[in-house]
């Protein structure tokens, strides 16, 4: 056992070093030789919400609402803010520990968070496929090449590194396929075996929780759906009772939703108040196209990314596995799951998607089904690892043989019509014609290995150095990374440092993605995949309309002239991005009295009624119900409010009207917004399709404030940590169980 242990120790350190190997270039000092991820996704959303709930905790608080984007939105709801989740919270610390962040510290620190994520992946994986395989001779390097084909394949190398909510709440479904295996071995022998069962499937339910928090809801529904089939089938090819399902199940679903329900119940209660409810079926639909399976064979030939892209040498040692499915349960389940979820990948291009979409729970939720693709690379891991054994302990059979290199014929083949073509047309499919290449050599090697190479002690080395060799070599090309360090981002960011200067409290239209959080600007716009319907309204209203709606002072675009009245106060020196600040010559206040109004229920006639060039919005608030207030006939002249405190958690304002009036403040109503005037409670009424509007009938002098404070948060906290309180004393017990269990043994 010592030596087993040593061995897997050794397998350890392999994993951390090819981690090391792959994203060195992210972690140098040398500035010569950094890397980078692109901008886009992960520096417009993740880098720049990061940075935002950095700043929040340096300061003691809990980012609840994010005022910088959207017109504001709640923060804490939009699940991609992972703002407990974990990892992130450590990276925060240790950015905020050592000299605080900034965009560059926090483009550097989430970078290493993603290389950490596919090191963790790694691990897990091979922990669980070591566990899986044990029983079997090569268990250690089979379960090293599984878990090399995981963490280092065409899924998490393509877009769940930009996306990084995507990747980190994919890599702990090995803990939670651990939990189960362990949870449902038939050779728990205690007399509280429901006991013993139940320990294991809270660490499943911990591997669901982490997953939840990490911010990708369709990713942990894809491991919920993973995890409960495996399950079944665990306690299915056991013959265990269905009790034992039925705890599993029960234990996972609460520990992991009520670890993640401080997370979990805010983004439900966001989640029923966005625009992508309304997506129909189609619009859900779409997947890979069918070409895509080419790219098993030939990543990179028909798109950016390779997402189901394993290996050359990996395909080989599946099929390999599969040859011995009928032989094999185990192989069988992971073969019909994989298969499964490659078929559903294809979206609506399969009645598979139209069967899911009406009696599979919660898949009817999300669009975008090639994100099952995450299935597929761990499944394909899996059966890579089979495969391996399969071939160290007997070999192949020569007919099997003969499929490999009829494969090695396939690519080269095709190399040869590519470079045919590019004889002729010289610029055409070069980048193709160098990845066909590779896979044609590969491939080569990879049937020279598994039919000829009869060398028994090497056999193990040599197929992990080329299955390492492929997956890294493939990863050089990857079109995430640039080579420049994360100080050169950043750099076109037109009017930044001006709009920094002006005051905080004016509206802009529109910086890049989400920078108006990363630079705690207010932009109207943003990229949050969820996006509050009400707000959607107002931005498809005509652009002087939605100014108005929203408070805008700021314009940035490349047009000379706007729809309304405006100064250019600076333009862009570069040719390529010829932007303009325009400065609106009359901007409507954030916080303003309103003395008529047009009641209009419908929010589509309401749309439409704004929409109309002749509705006066400057004298006019929209709302869908009689307000409790006396309005007078002529309006007067009072002064407009004063903006006294602005924080993205409270606003207080201060007024003196002379006649009852509507306080009309440009701040999204949205549950958990409460209101006091002159310290008493005052409700708030939607306003102009998604603002806030206050009676006030009283005249005179008033203050007004408003504060966040959303009860789902508060409820949601209070689940998270009596759960979290739990699993310690489950831990706990555990631990103090084993010791106790040795202490006897010795």
């Amino acid at each position: 056992m010592k030596r087993l242990f040593r061995s897997d120790l050794l397998y350890v350190a392999l994993l951390i070093g090819l981690s090391w190997l792959s994203y060195w270039r992210l972690i140098t000092p040398i500035t010569a030789n950094q890397q980078s991820f692109v901008e886009g996704d992960f520096s417009g959303q993740f880098v720049a919400f990061a940075q935002y709930q950095a700043e929040r905790f340096a300061q003691g608080q809990v980012p609840l609402w994010n005022p910088y984007n959207l017109g504001g939105h709640p923060f804490l709801a939009d699940t991609q803010s992972a703002v407990f989740y974990p990892p992130r919270l450590v990276t925060i610390g240790l950015l905020n520990a050592t000299g605080g962040s900034d965009p560059f510290r926090m483009y550097d620190g989430l970078q290493k968070e993603v290389a950490a994520h596919t090191l963790i992946a790694s691990l897990l994986m091979y922990a669980f496929l070591r566990r899986m395989t044990g029983a079997r001779n090569y268990s250690q390097a089979a379960s090293l090449v599984g878990a090399i084909t995981f963490a280092y394949g065409g899924y998490l190398t393509s877009y769940p590194q930009l996306q990084v909510a995507v990747m980190e709440a994919g890599v702990w479904l090995p803990l939670a396929l651990l939990g189960f295996f362990e949870g449902t071995r038939v050779d728990i022998e205690t007399r509280d075996r429901l006991l013993q069962r139940g320990r294991w499937f809270v660490l499943a339910g911990v591997a669901l929780g982490l997953s939840f928090l990490a911010g990708h809801p369709q990713t942990t529904l894809f491991f919920l759906y993973t995890t409960t089939i495996y399950l079944l089938w665990r306690v299915f090819s056991n013959r265990l009772s269905w009790r034992v399902f039925i705890l599993g199940a029960v234990v996972m679903g609460v520990v992991g939703g009520g670890l993640a329900a401080v997370q979990l119940v805010p983004g439900l209660e966001y989640l029923s108040r966005t625009t992508r409810i309304d997506l129909n079926v189609d619009a859900k639909g779409n997947g890979f196209p069918f070409y895509d399976v080419l790219q098993m064979l030939f990543p990179g030939m028909v798109s950016l990314w390779s997402p189901l892209y394993f290996g050359v040498v990996g395909l080989m040692l599946a099929l390999v596995a599969l040859w011995r499915a009928r032989q094999d349960r185990e192989v069988l389940f992971w073969s019909v799951l994989g298969f499964g979820a490659l078929l559903l990948s294809f979206g609506r291009g399969t009645i598979l998607y139209d069967l899911a979409y009406n009696l599979v729970p919660g898949f009817s939720l999300f669009r975008g089904q090639e994100r099952s693709a995450y299935v597929i690379a761990l499944c394909t891991a899996v059966l890579v690892s089979f495969g391996t054994q399969v071939w160290l302990n007997d070999g192949v059979p020569a007919r099997f043989g003969r499929w490999c290199w009829g494969l090695v014929v396939l690519a080269t083949a095709l190399f040869g019509v590519l470079f045919a073509h590019w004889l002729i047309v010289r610029d055409a499919a070069t980048h193709q014609l160098g990845l066909v290449a590779f896979s044609a050599l590969i491939a080569a090697l990879g049937a020279w290995l598994l039919t000829r190479f009869n060398v028994t002690r090497w056999k193990a080395a040599v197929l992990i150095a080329l299955v390492a060799f492929e997956l890294l070599s493939f990863g050089r090309t990857n079109p995430n990374l640039e080579a420049k360090p994360v100080t050169d981002h950043f750099k076109d960011n037109f009017a930044v440092s001006y709009l920094q200067s002006a005051s905080n409290v004016q509206r802009i239209n529109s910086l890049r993605e989400n920078y108006g959080t990363l630079y705690g600007l207010m932009d109207v716009q943003g990229i949050s995949p969820l996006r509050l319907a009400s707000v959607d309204t107002v931005l498809n209203l005509p652009p002087s309309r939605q100014w108005d709606v929203m408070g805008v002072r700021y314009v940035i675009t490349p047009d000379e002239q706007l729809p309304v009245p405006s100064t250019i106060i600076m333009q862009s020196d570069n040719p390529y991005n010829p932007f303009k600040l325009h400065e609106l010559s009359d901007p409507r206040p954030l916080a303003r009295l309103v003395y008529r109004t047009w009641i209009e229920p419908n929010i589509d006639a309401a749309k439409g009624i704004m929409s109309d060039p002749s509705y006066d919005t400057r004298h006019t608030i929209m709302l869908a119900e009689m307000p409790a207030v006396t309005l007078p006939a002529e309006a007067p002249s009072d002064p407009a409010p004063s903006i006294v405190t602005f924080a993205p958690e409270r606003l207080e304002l201060t007024l003196n009207n002379s006649t009852p009036a509507l306080l009309e403040v440009s701040l999204v109503n949205y549950p958990g917004w409460e209101a006091t005037l002159d310290g008493q409670p005052t409700p708030i009424l939607t306003a102009d399709l998604a603002m806030m509007a206050i009676p006030i009938q009283a005249v005179g002098e008033h203050q007004v404030t408003l504060i966040y404070n959303p009860r789902s948060y508060q409820f949601g906290a209070i689940m998270s940590l009596a759960v979290l309180a739990v699993v310690i004393v489950v831990a706990i017990g555990g631990l103090l169980g084993s010791f106790r269990t040795s202490r006897s043994a010795a």
